[in-house]
């Protein structure tokens, strides 16, 4: 048999020595990688690393998405249970009442629906506490001092996992040490001033906003006629729009406060008797003029879902406290309002909402923003379908 030259220079001749004589055999020759081999590899390594990071990125992204979801269905189911223990859903904030008089009581924070519906998600504890310090200082306020070693908790049933800074950020005015934190969830109190353009400045038959002060201020509006609003607590058989048709809590992160914190009201109120504690013995009832909103927010036609905050952010935006960081110092004139700051979330394209029937649905950025509006209210008698 012959070899070309270049097959032949692959192999080798061994000769073995036998009694009987010498054996030659051919053995195929060893051959090595060369350097170039071996760039080409580890570029082709580098390559499939690349693919592949993106890919579980992904994957990890959509678990934290799954999380969030399961957190909002278990916050929403237990908003349902008060229901179905109170007869009615929790106010999205408790009407602060001085405890002396029943009067106004100026501008303490009245408790969240997030607090007030700890016992139906296994944190009967942490309820009883806050509602304990709560008045402890004998003047209701989910804000004071009292307050600060429950502000400082983390239950994480109300984190998004996509959040990773919110674990590490403190509340706005937490300039000490009380390491007061934010959670990822908030109620929608209403979108009828968005839908109308309508707001007059007392509880009036069918119209279901009530302000103080003119549209575009440091508080904005106070809607009402969503599911979630301050003093009252909403009967489910008044949302007539249709429970799986009506927002109920959603995902936002910017101006995260203390957690446990509703709402507060200064200035005039409703029944109108004055302000200030001691001022008057006339109870303010349900929703108020002049009512700045930590655990609600509304739906505006001026800020969609996941708003580009750097064209226009919260009036009073700080980068040294306020995220995100590169924002400028000072908002575009007018600014938004506390109760308009946008629903938001870390995941790309939407975020997740919870609706008045528990069911929890992704809700893209592109959504019409008419449709967004009539989501909002409970019972605007809008199509809320494509």
């Amino acid at each position: 048999m012959f070899f070309s030259s270049d097959r032949w220079r692959m192999f080798s001749r061994i000769t073995f020595e036998l009694p009987f004589g010498r054996l030659s055999v051919m053995s195929k020759r060893k051959k090595a990688f060369t350097l170039v081999e071996l760039l080409v590899v580890i570029a082709i390594i580098g390559i499939l690393v690349a693919l592949l990071l993106p890919a579980i990125q992904a994957a990890r992204e959509a678990a934290r998405r799954t999380k969030c979801v399961n957190n909002l269905k278990n916050v929403a189911l237990s908003a349902l249970n008060y229901e179905s223990s109170k007869k009615a859903l929790p106010p999205g904030s408790l009407l602060v009442l001085d405890p002396k008089t029943g009067g106004a009581a100026g501008t303490q924070s009245g408790l969240g629906w997030q607090v007030l519906i700890l016992p139906f998600i296994e944190e009967s504890g942490v309820s009883e506490d806050a509602l304990a310090k709560y008045t402890a200082n004998g003047t209701a306020d989910a804000y004071g001092g009292a307050m600060d070693a429950l502000n400082a908790l983390q239950l994480q049933m109300y984190i998004c996992p996509s959040d990773g800074e919110i674990a590490l950020l403190k509340d706005k005015f937490d300039t000490t040490a009380q390491n007061r934190r934010g959670m990822s969830y908030v109620g929608v109190t209403g979108s009828y001033y968005g839908r109308t353009g309508e707001c007059p400045g007392a509880k009036l038959p069918g119209k279901y906003c009530i302000t103080g002060s003119p549209a575009g201020s440091l508080f904005a509006t106070n809607n009402y006629d969503g599911l979630m609003i301050h003093g009252w607590s909403v009967r489910l058989k008044t949302a007539t729009d249709g429970l799986s048709k009506t927002l109920m809590i959603g995902e936002r992160w910017y101006q995260a406060r203390a957690w446990t914190i509703g709402a507060y009201y200064t200035g005039a109120t409703d029944p109108s008797g004055g302000s200030g504690r001691g001022a008057t013995t006339v109870s303010p009832d349900g929703p108020q003029p002049n009512t700045a909103w930590f655990s609600c927010k509304n739906l505006s036609p001026k800020v969609p879902i996941n708003h580009d905050l750097r064209s226009q952010c919260y009036q009073l935006h700080v980068n040294a406290t306020d995220r995100p960081n590169d924002l400028p110092t000072s908002c575009t004139s007018p600014g938004l309002g506390i109760n308009d700051l946008p629903f938001g979330s870390f995941h790309p394209g939407g975020v997740n909402f919870s609706y008045g029937d528990g069911n929890v649905q992704w809700m893209s950025n592109d959504i019409d923003i008419n449709l967004y509006l009539a989501l909002g209210s409970r019972n605007g008698g809008e199509v809320t379908s494509p």
